[in-house]
């Protein structure tokens, strides 16, 4: 007897599953690399003989996927200022003062048109001023917002302004220009 029973429920167990249906779930997944980084190029063939309008001094190369965006930041060591570094032809040492600097008077970064900017981000536009340091005086291109794509290859260029002064010497000016890309806050 025991066995009929068991055959019978070996025998009505099938039928009772046919119809039905089991499921599992998965869920395939891989992750996407954090991409923040930037790269620059300064211009080293300014024409100082002349005056200075919207020249550009260097151009930043932006690659940004975080959705918070990014902060750009731009320290310059001269505080805005072309210094004399080098006289040409055995002419001296660099001097320091009135004759050997050459104040940059208004800043701006410009975008190119290379490159693709995050959307919903705001290119930068307008002059900027220099917030003053103890080091060198920097300004932060704070993008305020959130992106929904990444920011690629974007370029945009340091243009400066700058006045020629007869009192200058010859010779070679600089300014360091130091560029930061670090992870936004998204506001």
């Amino acid at each position: 007897m025991k066995i009929g029973r068991t055959l019978a429920a070996t025998a009505i167990l099938p039928l009772l599953l046919a119809g039905q249906a089991f499921a599992d779930t998965v869920y395939p997944s891989g992750t996407l690399s954090a991409i923040n980084s930037v790269s620059s190029t300064a211009v080293t063939d300014l024409d100082f003989d002349n005056d200075g309008n919207d020249v550009t001094i260097a151009t930043i190369t932006i690659d940004n996927n975080y959705e918070n965006a990014f902060d750009l930041t731009l320290e310059f060591a001269n505080d805005g200022v072309f210094k004399r570094v080098a006289a040409a032809g055995g002419d001296g040492t660099a001097a320091t003062g009135v004759g050997a600097e050459i104040p940059i008077t208004e800043f701006r970064l410009h975008p190119n048109g290379t490159g693709t900017l995050g959307t919903g981000l705001t290119p930068p536009s307008g002059t900027f001023t220099l917030t003053s340091d103890a080091g060198a005086d920097y300004y932060v291109w704070d993008t305020h917002a959130t992106q929904s794509t990444a920011t690629v290859g974007y370029q945009v260029e340091v243009q400066a302004d700058w006045s020629t002064d007869t009192r200058l010497l010859q010779g070679t000016y600089r300014e360091t220009l130091t560029v930061t890309l670090s992870v936004g806050d998204g506001s």
